[in-house]
C-alpha cells in the first residue's frame, strides 16, 4: 500500500500527487501563524512569572551537581546557597508573586550587574537533563536567556507536534489536532511556553501517546519518522520532571487498549514498554510524590474516610482547574475566572459529547485508563494526607495527561482491511457536514479565537499593571495594555498592545485556517473488509 495513500493532497484512487500550490500555501501560512502566536505568549509574561520560576531560574543558572556547574556555592540563613545574578534572586523574581494589586515594576529594581545568594536550586528533585540543557542558554542577561530558553520550548513544541500531524494518516491527524488545541488552552499555551520543565512535559507527553499512537496505522518512512517523534517525546518526559516519565507508562496503558493487539505493532510495543520501563526508574529516583502535591501534610488530620469523601466531592471543581478555574496561570495570581474559564469549558464539553455520539469500547476504555490516572492520583495523595481536599491540588501537575485524554476519546477507528487483508490508516474523521453543523464548527472555531484573545490579554495586563480601580478582572474594552503600563521589556521593539493583536490576530488565523484545511481536505474512504 502506498505510503502516501491518506495525504489530503492524494486522491481517492491511491495515485500520489503532488500537493497543491494553494495546499502549501495555506499551510505555510497556517504554520507562520502558529509561531506568531506562540511567540506572542512567549512574551506576555515577566521572568519569574511561572509557578516556582524563581526556583527553575536558580536550577537553570546552576544545574546540578552545583559543584560542576561553575557556581559560587555559599551559605544563606545557615543553609547551602548558590550566588545567582540578582535578577534571580527569589525576593526580585517572585517580588509580584501573590501580589494581584502589584504590577511587575518591581523587577527592574535588580541588576544583572550584581549577585545574591538564593537557597532556590535543585538538588535531585527532577531528573537529569532539562535544567542541564537550559543551562546552555545562560548569558549576561537574564531577560535574554529566559526569552531564548522560551522560544526554544515553544519552536520544539511546535515542531514536534507539527510533524507527527503532518505525518499522521488524515483520520487521525484531526483527532490529534482537535484534542491539542481544546487540552491546551487556556493554560496549556502558558506554560509550554514557559521556562518551567512543565513545558517538556506536556509536549513530551503527548508527543509519545499520539505518536506512537499515530505510527500503528501508518507504514514505511512516515511510520519510522512517527515512532522517531515519539521516542524524542519520550526523552522530554523522562528528563524534565518524575511525574511526567511516570505518564509515559499512563501513555502505554491506554494505547494498549486503544491499539489492537497484532504482530505489525512490535516495534511500537517495544519501544512502549522500554519508555515506561525509564519513565517508572525516573519517578522512582526522584521525589516525584512530593512535588505533585501542593501542601505539605498537617499535624491534625481528620480521618481517612472523611479526607476521601471531601476528596472525591472536590473533583468538578478541580477537573474545572484545567481550564484555569480558581487556578490560573502564573502563580495562581491571574484570574480566568468568568469569561475564559466558561468558554472553555464549553469548548471541551462540546468536544466531549461530540466523542461519546461515536463512541467504542476500545477508546471508552483508553480514556478511562488516562481518566483514571487524572482523577486517582490526587485523591490517592490527598487521602495518604498531603491534603484534605483535592480541590486545593493544582491541576497543571496532571495537564500532560488531559489531551492524552481527548485524543482517546477522539481517535477514530483503524480502517478496515484493504485488498490484502491489512489495516492502514484509520477511519474517515468526520466534521458535521449538515448546515447546522458546519455553523456550529464556525461557532466553536470562533469561540476558540476569542479565548485565547482574552486569556492573552489577561495575562499581559496582570503584569503590565496588576489590579486596578476596574475591577479583577478587567472589561476587555476599558484598557489599551500600551497607555501606562508598568512593566514591560525594556528592549522590545513592540509594546504590549502591539503584541496582543498580533497574538489575537494570529491565533484567530490558525485556528480558522486549521478548520478550512479540515473541512476542505478530501480524505480516502476506508475500503469494505473483505
Amino acid at each position: 500500500m502506498s505510503d502516501t495513500q491518506d495525504s489530503p493532497a492524494t486522491p481517492t484512487h491511491g495515485v500520489p500527487t503532488r500537493p497543491q500550490p494553494r495546499l502549501i500555501g495555506t499551510v505555510a501560512i497556517l504554520i507562520v501563524a502558529v509561531i506568531t502566536a506562540s511567540l506572542a505568549w512567549v512574551v506576555s509574561a515577566p521572568v519569574g512569572s511561572s509557578p516556582d520560576e524563581d526556583f527553575h531560574v536558580g536550577a537553570m543558572w546552576c544545574p546540578p551537581p552545583i559543584e560542576d556547574s561553575g557556581c559560587q556555592i555559599t551559605t544563606k540563613d545557615g543553609k547551602k546557597a548558590v550566588v545567582v545574578p540578582q535578577t534571580l534572586a527569589k525576593e526580585n523574581v517572585t517580588c509580584y508573586a501573590f501580589e494581584h494589586n502589584n504590577s511587575a515594576r518591581c523587577t527592574f529594581a535588580a541588576s544583572d550587574d550584581l549577585t545574591a545568594p538564593t537557597l532556590r536550586w535543585d538538588d535531585g528533585n527532577y531528573p537529569w537533563g532539562y535544567y542541564q540543557f537550559a543551562h546552555l542558554f545562560v548569558q549576561h542577561s537574564t531577560n535574554r536567556a529566559v526569552l531564548s530558553l522560551r522560544i526554544f520550548n515553544a519552536l520544539l513544541a511546535i515542531t514536534l507536534l507539527g510533524a507527527i500531524i503532518a505525518l499522521a494518516d488524515s483520520g487521525l491527524r484531526r483527532a490529534i489536532g482537535i484534542a491539542l488545541v481544546v487540552a491546551w488552552l487556556p493554560m496549556g499555551f502558558c506554560f509550554v511556553a514557559g521556562i518551567n520543565p512543565s513545558s517538556w512535559a506536556l509536549t513530551g507527553t503527548f508527543a509519545f501517546a499520539a505518536g506512537l499512537f499515530a505510527a500503528t496505522r501508518t507504514v514505511g518512512a512516515r511510520r519510522i519518522g512517527l515512532i522517531i517523534c515519539a521516542v524524542v517525546g519520550a526523552i522530554l518526559a523522562c528528563t524534565s520532571r518524575g511525574d511526567s516519565a511516570f505518564y509515559i507508562f499512563v501513555d502505554t496503558v491506554a494505547l494498549a487498549f486503544a491499539v489492537r493487539p497484532n504482530k505489525r505493532i512490535i516495534p511500537e510495543a517495544v519501544v512502549a514498554c522500554v519508555a515506561s520501563a525509564v519513565g517508572i526508574l525516573v519517578m522512582l529516583h526522584t521525589n516525584a510524590s512530593s512535588n505533585l502535591a501542593s501542601v505539605e501534610p498537617s499535624g491534625a488530620t481528620p480521618g481517612r474516610r472523611v479526607i476521601l469523601m471531601k476528596n472525591l466531592e472536590a473533583i468538578p471543581n478541580y477537573l474545572a482547574g484545567f481550564a484555569g478555574y480558581r487556578m490560573g496561570p502564573g502563580w495562581n495570581d491571574v484570574s480566568y475566572a468568568g469569561t475564559v474559564t466558561g468558554a472553555a469549558l464549553t469548548i471541551v464539553g462540546v468536544i466531549i459529547c461530540w466523542a461519546l455520539v461515536s463512541l467504542t469500547w476500545r477508546r471508552a476504555l483508553s480514556a478511562l485508563v488516562v481518566l483514571g490516572a487524572i482523577v486517582g492520583v490526587p485523591v490517592v495523595i490527598g487521602v495518604q494526607g498531603r491534603f484534605s481536599n483535592v480541590e486545593v491540588y493544582q491541576p497543571r501537575y496532571m495537564l500532560p495527561l488531559f489531551a492524552v485524554f481527548l485524543l482517546m476519546l477522539l481517535a477514530p477507528s483503524p480502517a478496515r482491511a484493504n485488498d490484502e487483508g491489512r489495516r492502514v490508516g484509520s477511519e474517515s474523521f468526520r466534521l458535521p457536514s449538515s448546515i447546522a453543523g458546519r455553523v456550529g464548527t464556525g461557532l466553536m472555531a470562533a469561540l476558540w479565537a476569542i479565548t485565547n484573545a482574552r486569556a492573552l490579554y489577561l495575562v499581559i495586563e496582570r503584569y503590565a499593571f496588576g489590579r486596578t480601580q476596574h475591577g479583577y478582572p478587567i472589561d476587555l474594552s476599558t484598557r489599551n495594555l500600551s497607555a501606562g503600563n508598568e512593566w514591560w521589556w525594556p528592549t522590545a521593539p513592540i509594546g504590549p498592545m502591539a503584541v496582543w493583536i498580533l497574538g489575537a490576530l494570529a491565533g484567530a488565523l490558525a485556528i480558522g485556517l486549521a478548520v478550512y484545511l479540515w473541512q476542505r481536505s478530501p480524505e480516502k474512504a476506508p475500503e469494505p473488509r473483505r
